[in-house]
C-alpha cells in the first residue's frame, strides 16, 4: 500500500513539476491549459514567476518527499497544494471569480494524497513530522 501511495504522490508532483516548467518554457500553453490567459507587463512576469515557482516547488517537493521517503516534505508539497482551496474559494466568493469545482476537488485529492503518503512512510520509517 505504500508503495502504491508513493507512486501516486511522485506522479503528481512530476505532473506539478511539467506544468511549472511549462509556466517557464511557454507560458501561453501552461496559462490556456489552466484556462487563464496571460497577463500584460509586470502582471505577466509575476504570474510567470510565481506559477513556475509554485507549481515546482509543490511539485519538487512531493517527488522528491515520494523518493526518499521524507514525511515533512510530502506534507509541506501537499499543504501548498491544498492552500490553493481557501484562496480559490476566497476569490469566488468575494473577489468576482469563477467557481472552479474541478480544480477544488483535483487539489484536494493531492492534498489528501500527500498527507496519507506522509501518514504511511511515517508508520514504516518511524520518523516524525518536523
Amino acid at each position: 500500500m505504500v508503495t502504491i501511495l508513493r507512486t501516486l504522490t511522485a506522479l503528481s508532483g512530476l505532473g506539478l513539476l511539467v506544468v511549472g516548467l511549462g509556466w517557464w518554457v511557454h507560458p501561453a500553453a501552461a496559462a490556456d491549459m489552466l484556462g487563464s490567459s496571460l497577463l500584460d507587463g509586470t502582471g505577466r512576469t509575476t504570474q510567470i514567476g510565481d506559477s513556475g515557482a509554485f507549481f515546482i516547488g509543490a511539485g519538487s517537493m512531493l517527488l522528491w518527499g515520494a523518493i526518499r521517503k521524507a514525511p515533512t516534505l510530502l506534507i509541506a508539497g501537499g499543504g501548498l497544494v491544498g492552500l490553493v482551496i481557501p484562496g480559490r474559494m476566497l476569490s469566488a466568493s468575494i473577489h468576482g471569480g469563477s467557481q472552479t469545482p474541478d480544480e477544488i476537488i483535483a487539489e484536494g485529492v493531492v492534498f489528501f494524497l500527500a498527507v496519507a503518503t506522509a501518514a504511511a512512510v511515517n508508520r514504516i520509517t518511524n520518523t516524525t513530522f518536523g
